[in-house]
């Protein structure tokens, strides 16, 4: 039922959103060919597809692991659609995304785009980074240690999008603080192996300037580097390299898609939480990495083509909300 003076429309419109990224979610680790189980010797209890699409839903309502197993005691019809038998306990969340491997949340979110952006036209690729908090520690605590040790606890995630559907080809997570650069080449590289399209222009701000950005872009990818330079006042840096002859400022007009990608960033915080829930460090990445992961659903699940999509639909799950 619609909560306080909200309309009945709009209500209808979220469940039904709701519902398709669970279908999809569903369906898609089913055609990625993801392990029910991890191990012959598990319990059984759970399958890794309940649990991960579990894992999507605490991410889609931004809610800690505790909230969400109280919030699961009425949802029965996530109980109906994933035929549960019991509601997991909070800690079995936990556990799942720390022994899950994290190349399937890589191979996952290049799944998606491939859905999203099914041709085989060249694309962009607009590179940023932003770093994520953790919710545990107390902001006031953090705010007084700061002015002694210089406490710097945080996360960093790289990504890299498509300006023209907004979607998500590839990410990289690591504890930070660290320079922005050092990702760049990495992310790419898996950014080339995971999607069929070929890269056209790989647009990045001045952070990324550097004469090895430079070589793999061009000489590696075989793509256009719209990347603005630095000025060294008294330095002959890049005088005889590959930097020597390139203007200081890119074309403006492919310049200016790189905004897209701290869009994108601005909705993952705003929708999914800016706050990681996890304590260690690589469970901490693949909460990152599923924060990606549902954001390319809440795209696919935007496109008006939703229900011809290739094999995404085809779940028997019976229909809930």
């Amino acid at each position: 039922m619609p909560l306080g003076g909200e309309p009945r429309g709009e209500y209808m419109r979220r469940q039904s959103t709701l519902k398709r990224i669970l279908q999809l979610t569903l369906g898609l680790v089913r055609n990625e060919h993801v392990p029910k189980f991890s191990n012959k010797f598990s319990k059984k209890t759970f399958t890794q597809h309940q649990l991960l699409v579990l894992g999507v839903l605490k991410t889609y309502w931004n809610k800690d692991y505790r909230s969400f197993a109280d919030f699961l005691l009425f949802a029965n019809p996530v109980f109906q659609f994933l035929r549960l038998k019991r509601i997991p306990h909070f800690t079995t969340l936990q556990k799942f995304l720390q022994r899950f491997d994290s190349s399937v949340f890589d191979q996952l979110i290049a799944a998606v785009f491939s859905q999203i952006n099914a041709t085989q036209r060249p694309i962009d690729v607009a590179i940023d980074g932003s770093g994520f908090t953790s919710s545990y520690s107390s902001r006031y605590f953090v705010m007084r240690i700061n002015r002694e040790t210089g406490y710097r606890s945080f996360m960093k995630m790289s990504i890299a999008v498509d300006p023209k559907s907004r979607a998500l080809l590839a990410v990289k997570c690591r504890k930070a603080p660290a320079h922005d650069t050092k990702d760049f080449i990495p992310l790419l590289r898996r950014a080339d192996r995971c999607v069929s399209q070929k890269i056209r222009n790989v647009i990045a701000d001045r952070a990324y300037d550097s004469c090895k950005n430079f070589y793999f872009v061009e000489k590696e990818l075989h793509a256009g580097a719209i990347i603005p330079l630095r000025v060294f006042r008294r330095s002959r840096a890049g005088r005889s390299t590959i930097r020597k002859h390139r203007p200081i400022l890119p074309d403006s007009r492919i310049y200016g898609r790189r905004n897209l990608a701290e869009t994108t960033f601005s909705v993952i915080k705003r929708k999914f939480g800016g706050d990681l829930r996890s304590r260690l460090t690589e469970v901490k990445k693949k909460e990152m990495k599923l924060k990606a992961l549902v954001y390319n659903l809440c795209i696919l699940t935007t496109k008006k083509s939703l229900f011809i999509i290739g094999g995404f639909l085809q779940s028997q799950a019976p229909v809930f909300f």
